[in-house]
């Protein structure tokens, strides 16, 4: 074999990562895949195993009309390499209106925080909200994502784009209690705000509608915060995996 080749099998695993990193998230633009490659696959080139997947047919590529920028999903070759790994690739589709301007940009963000968190924690599994939904009722609370660490804690996660007004927080809110404190459905939530200005707002409204729950289940941070892993549990500023700590120690 000459230097710098790989095998097969090798090639084949590589592609098998990729590809089951489009289906999680149901696509992703190039800056994503190259960030997938090179900070979760630890490759140094990333350009290559790209270029292969679409010479192959394991992915397609179209173009987001507003943001001018390249979308990647999976085809029916790249489906049926997940299928013996992934229960619900058959669930999976892919459609233009998909990558609408609110949905586009809270994609983005649900990516960028996934590579934070993958960072800064060791993260075992992770559920994207397309995958959490199937056969679920559409009416459902369903976190933007779910990840589960090794030793078993699942944290929901919502990444927020957006304001929500102080009805949809209360509803917000009721719902979380019910599937934490009634069937044990996750451990904890993790929201993270895409500025720090709504970061401040949803603590400050959350902690009012119920200070007790919130401040026990509930881990806020924002962009700029988690980037450094840091985040805002327990009525004080602390590193993410600080936060995980204390939040087994309290529920025992």
């Amino acid at each position: 074999m000459k230097k710098g080749r790989i095998t097969q099998e090798e090639q084949n695993r590589r592609i098998k990562l990729l590809t089951g990193f489009v289906f999680n998230f149901r696509y992703a633009t190039l800056r994503q895949l190259h960030t997938f490659i090179q900070l979760i696959m630890n490759l140094s080139y990333s350009r290559r195993l790209i270029a292969y997947c679409l010479k192959y047919g394991y992915l397609k590529v179209c173009c987001e009309p507003v943001f001018k920028t390249k979308i990647y999903y999976l085809t029916q070759k790249g489906k049926d390499l997940l299928y013996s790994d992934e229960a619900l690739v058959e669930h999976y589709h892919f459609e233009k209106s998909l990558t609408g301007v609110n949905t586009f940009a809270h994609h983005n963000m649900l990516a960028d925080v996934y590579f934070m968190l993958k960072t800064h924690l060791n993260i075992k599994d992770w559920l994207c909200e397309w995958v959490l939904r199937v056969g679920l009722k559409k009416y459902e609370k369903i976190p933007d994502a779910l990840f589960i660490l090794p030793d078993g804690t699942k944290v929901a996660l919502e990444v927020e784009t957006r304001y929500k007004d102080l009805s949809a927080l209360k509803c917000f809110v009721s719902l979380y209690q019910y599937d934490i404190m009634e069937i044990s459905k996750y451990h904890a939530v993790l929201i993270v705000a895409s500025t720090r200005l709504h970061y401040e707002g949803l603590k400050k409204r959350l902690l009012h509608i119920a200070s007790e729950f919130c401040s026990e289940r509930f881990i806020f941070s924002d962009v700029g915060m988690l980037e450094q892993g840091m985040c805002f549990y327990q009525d004080k500023v602390v590193p993410l995996e600080e936060a995980i700590k204390l939040l087994n120690e309290r529920r025992g």
